[in-house]
């Protein structure tokens, strides 16, 4: 990569240039309906996002919206906007670019360029015919936009700037679709008219036949795709016509035939709204000079795609829908599909699923950036015992007196009472004071480190935590076949169980068979697994085929039409549902590891889960049982009750991951800690308490089995 490039790419002052040029331009707003006043009310903010999504590799962009304006022949012109976000990057992008590939185009070259202008593409002309080129051929290309081919594009800009992050934008925008009023269009070629990237591209595209003729002793001028080139006979022009047809052929290119014609200066022609005959040259209707996207001035008329006749393209259509909330809406469609059948269509020669962000153009809203609060009412386990989750990149964590104080990036500085404090969730960028530290140390807050999407990355915590007696108790159990296996058949029977009862639910109103099905296997396997003969990989034998069938019924239960889940699928999770239970188990697991901390026991030591490598074993028993009341529950909850929308997600990495936005993610993180704060009965002490008191408790029984050879029970919801 040329660093250098991608810095000034990236730099703010380019992105605000760009923002800047496209607001100028006053252009419409594409499908995410986005305006320029909206964006600007939150404007360094919204750059700042860009940004970041660029860095990061996650930004992808939105099909654009196709527009029509009327031409004077009465005819229309077909436009396809880019949303205001996409036409920032395109702007940045060509920002950088055109310093390193304009000095490369050829002179004969004039639209589309800094500096020049149909008017000077006129007098070129007549300074050729003043050194006697008297022969003409007036050419005109075929729907030249709509031919560009893209590997040939592609490849002509990795020929002049072989750098793969540019020809990874240029490929996402040229493949990003457009929204018609029949459906939605993946085009295999062309240019949008209407994108900003698209004029530098088109002179690209055409740069080696410019070299070409050039070179070939006649004379072009092009503007476009409308160009005309001269030589001093006709037999000349003759053999130029043959040959420029044969190279626009390699090219995909056709000449127009009925607006091509060989001429001379004496009989005349007609030329960027010029008429030229022979020394004269008259206006007549001189062309506007490129526009990059429509802008709803009073002089221009604006044609949504749903008022004008239907396309002669057959387009994938879309059926009649409305989105949620107050986002896009789209009437008027095609019905003859469900809308994710036509999209999975659409997309089928990928073999990919819908990236999730692409469900805004079945219209559903993209989620506003605010801060979300995540409280706990959380009385009972301990006096104001809290998790603090950090979550917004950038922030500082500080200890002032009794206090933590958060600052985040912009905003106001939170303080928080140490003593309402049980742990800290560090997710992504975020820094710590050394005073926070040790004041964690000392009061024994477990720092539990995460990645920003919430994988786990490692832990902090005091070596007070560590209980000697039964640290002991953990490595002599360790050693006896028995113990693991009946602990780890109690582990398994708690998870069966609570998956069991949770289809059972959820099933009460839907009665379906696939469901029956499921709940009928997990029974036989409850049954199997009571077998005092099974060996430990029999066991888990039986845990995993119990849990395919338990996620393929809970697939079944999904009522979200944006939402789809036929398997369990982890690093990477590709789709949006298991990208909500594994950042939800994430979540569990961290809760689970902390309390397993906070009783002084070893987390690598475990029953169920036993490999060579080191990893925090007990943590990941603890929580089978968890799962289904916790995570899956809240996932079932989030996705029905439509909380969560497709575009809370992230478009596929490079290895296919899909995870929650920020956005997103803030939502998630609120209801978890809503669900894990619910108070519920647990048979060992009387009153009711939270999910997260519960889960201490099972540490502490499991403590018990260690210290007094009490066998483990597994906790069971009833509802």
């Amino acid at each position: 990569m040329n660093q250098t490039l991608w810095t000034q790419f990236l730099d703010p002052l380019n992105f605000q240039s760009a923002w800047q040029k496209v607001a100028e331009n006053q252009g419409c707003a594409g499908v995410d309906r986005e305006t320029i006043t909206s964006f600007a009310s939150h404007c360094q903010r919204n750059l700042a996002q860009l940004r970041q999504n660029l860095a990061q590799g996650t930004y992808r962009p939105l099909p654009l919206l196709q527009f029509f304006i009327p031409k004077p022949d009465r005819s229309w012109r077909s436009l396809a906007v880019p949303t205001l976000r996409d036409r920032i990057v395109q702007q940045a992008l060509l920002q950088v670019l055109y310093p390193q590939i304009e000095p490369h185009f050829e002179p004969c070259s004039f639209a589309y360029r800094p500096g020049r202008s149909h008017l000077q593409a006129v007098r070129q002309v007549a300074y050729w015919r003043d050194r006697d080129y008297d022969w003409v051929l007036d050419a005109d290309i075929i729907q030249y936009f709509e031919n560009v081919q893209h590997p040939r594009l592609l490849a002509e800009v990795a020929e002049r700037l072989n750098l793969p992050w540019v020809l990874s934008l240029i490929d996402s925008w040229l493949n990003a679709g457009i929204l018609t009023n029949a459906g939605l269009i993946l085009p295999e070629k062309g240019l949008p008219q209407g994108a900003t990237i698209s004029p530098i591209l088109a002179n690209i595209y055409l740069d080696d036949f410019d070299e070409i003729i050039s070179h070939s002793g006649l004379k072009l001028v092009r503007y476009a795709d409308d160009f005309v080139v001269m030589a001093r006979s006709q037999k000349q022009i003759i053999a130029a016509q043959q040959e420029i047809s044969q190279i626009l052929d390699g090219i995909g290119l056709q000449l127009h035939p009925q607006k091509t014609q060989i001429t001379n200066f004496h009989h005349g022609f007609r030329f960027l709204g010029q008429a030229f005959a022979g020394d004269l040259i008259v206006p007549i209707n001189p062309p506007v000079e490129p526009q990059v996207t429509p802008r709803p001035a009073s002089n221009l008329r604006l044609v949504h795609a749903e008022t004008l006749p239907q396309p002669t393209f057959t387009p994938l259509p879309l059926p009649r829908g409305e989105g949620q909330g107050s986002g896009v809406r789209f009437s008027g469609m095609n019905e003859a599909l469900p809308m994710k059948q036509a999209l999975l269509a659409a997309l089928k020669a990928e073999k990919r699923p819908i990236p999730p962000p692409l469900f805004v153009v079945l219209g559903y809203a993209v989620r506003e950036e605010k801060s979300i609060p995540i409280t706990s009412d959380e009385l009972i386990w301990k006096p104001d015992m809290s998790t603090l989750y950090l979550v917004e990149q950038g922030a500082v964590l500080t200890k002032e007196q009794s206090q933590f104080r958060v600052k985040p990036p912009q905003g106001q500085t939170v303080e928080i009472p140490i003593r309402e404090v049980d742990r800290i969730l560090i997710f992504g960028n975020i820094q710590i004071s050394t005073a926070a530290i040790g004041v964690c140390l000392n009061s024994q807050i477990p720092l539990i480190f995460l990645s920003q999407l919430g994988q786990y990355k490692g832990h902090l915590w005091p070596a007070e935590l560590c209980d000697i007696k039964a640290l002991s108790a953990q490595f002599h159990w360790e050693e006896d076949a028995g113990f693991q296996m009946e602990t780890a058949r109690a582990i398994v029977q708690g998870k069966l169980r609570n998956s069991k009862n949770y289809l059972l639910k959820l099933n009460r109103k839907r009665s379906s068979p696939q469901v029956l099905e499921a709940i009928t296997g997990i029974t036989r396997d409850l049954i199997a697994i009571e077998n005092t003969h099974l060996t430990l990989d029999e066991l888990r034998g039986y845990e995993g085929v119990a849990a395919t069938r338990y996620f393929q019924a809970l697939g079944q239960l999904i009522t979200n039409p944006g939402f789809t889940f036929t398997e369990r699928n982890r690093r990477p999770p590709k789709d949006p549902v298991n990208s909500l239970l594994s950042f939800g188990y994430t979540l569990l697991f961290n809760n689970v590891l902390s309390l397993i901390l906070a009783e002084g026991l070893n987390l690598y030591i475990g029953n169920l889960h036993r490999s060579e490598k080191k990893e925090p074993r007990l943590a990941f028993d603890l929580m089978e049982e968890f799962r289904s009341p916790i995570v899956d529950t809240l996932m079932i909850k989030l996705v029905n009750q439509k909380i969560l929308r497709p575009t809370d997600f992230t478009w596929p990495n490079p290895e296919g991951g899909i995870y929650l936005t920020d956005s997103g993610r803030r939502v998630f993180l609120k209801h978890f800690e809503d669900r894990i704060s619910l108070k519920i009965s647990h048979p060992d002490i009387k009153d009711k308490v939270s999910y997260r008191r519960v889960i201490q408790l099972q540490v502490q029984r499991y403590k018990k089995a260690l210290l007094q050879g009490i066998p483990y029970e597994s906790f069971i919801r009833v509802d």
